[in-house]
């Protein structure tokens, strides 16, 4: 059994390389895991992982550290030190399921288990408070991904509740749309018409309450399913990230507005097979040592 050990710890130290099919992503992805936060380079190499919970949302920040969603709200630095954290007093329901590192520093909180979207200073101050109802049938579907937009509004998405809203810098709901399925995901394009991932679609909805595109994943020919992470980029086409996808099925993918697939991806074992969130990055973001 001896000649085995060098091998053995060979495997046991190799870089986990993930798996792209019909072409590559143009920059590193980042990508919120069953357990873990990655960073993965185009050639399907994982450069950097932190380790996280049932993990909701996800950022990779401009200075390195990532800000993270996994019944906790939490940042790490690149080492994996935990330099803040924030917990909510109320578990039932699983505790914060979204954040977002606003310009001001503080950070937009999605707390699912009391309903509430807060921005949470760095002293612990909560303000502009918004509260949606809980889910009275589940209180694990009461909110998923909630953020901030450029023009001050925030966008919330009540996923057992199958809605999405917009409320105005004055707290006041200005837009509603029901959806088809959980809302687990939102984003707006330059128009102001706001794409939202329900697990088996993805709609483009109008202010004026229009249905402009969708996209099914069971109409693709591909196995998509469980859509829950959405990455609008500055072409128009989106990055798309997968819950349990499992063996055999897609992670993560980018579509483009004719609904072409320009690339997928899983993860290189069955315990990573779920992306909840997904983060195109830009080239000027800090790159480890490869």
């Amino acid at each position: 059994m001896k000649p085995l050990l060098p091998l053995l710890a060979c495997l046991l130290t190799a870089p986990l390389w993930a798996q792209f099919t019909g072409g590559r992503p143009a920059h590193d992805l980042f990508l919120a895991g069953s357990g873990y936060y990655a960073r993965v380079t185009p050639e399907g190499k994982t450069v950097q992982t932190w380790r996280g919970g049932n993990n909701n949302d996800g950022w990779l920040l401009p200075n390195g550290h990532i800000l993270a969603a996994d019944g906790s709200a939490w940042e790490a630095d690149a080492s994996g030190k935990r330099v803040w954290r924030y917990d909510s007093p109320e578990k039932t329901g699983g505790g914060v399921y979204s954040c977002q590192r606003l310009p001001n520093g503080n950070t937009l909180i999605g707390e699912n288990s009391t309903g509430r979207v807060f921005e949470l200073t760095p002293q612990g101050e909560q303000l502009k408070v918004i509260q949606v109802p809980l889910n009275a049938k589940d209180r694990h579907q009461t909110l998923r991904m909630v953020r901030r937009l450029p023009n001050g509004d925030t966008l919330v998405c009540r996923s057992g509740a199958g809605i999405v809203e917009i409320y105005g810098p004055d707290l006041r709901k200005k837009w509603s749309q029901q959806i088809p399925g959980l809302a687990f995901a939102a984003v707006p394009d330059p128009a102001g018409n706001i794409y939202i991932a329900s697990l088996d679609r993805i709609q483009l909805w109008s202010p004026k309450h229009e249905l402009l595109w969708e996209f099914v994943g069971a109409e693709s020919g591909l196995p998509i399913k469980n859509m829950t992470g959405l990455h609008l980029l500055p072409s128009g086409n989106l990055v798309v990230g997968c819950y349990a996808y499992g063996k055999g099925g897609i992670g993560a993918f980018e579509i483009n507005p004719r609904k072409t697939i320009l690339w997928r991806y899983a993860a290189p074992n069955r315990n990573r097979d779920s992306h909840m969130a997904v983060q195109l990055l830009d080239p000027a973001l800090p790159t480890p040592n490869r």
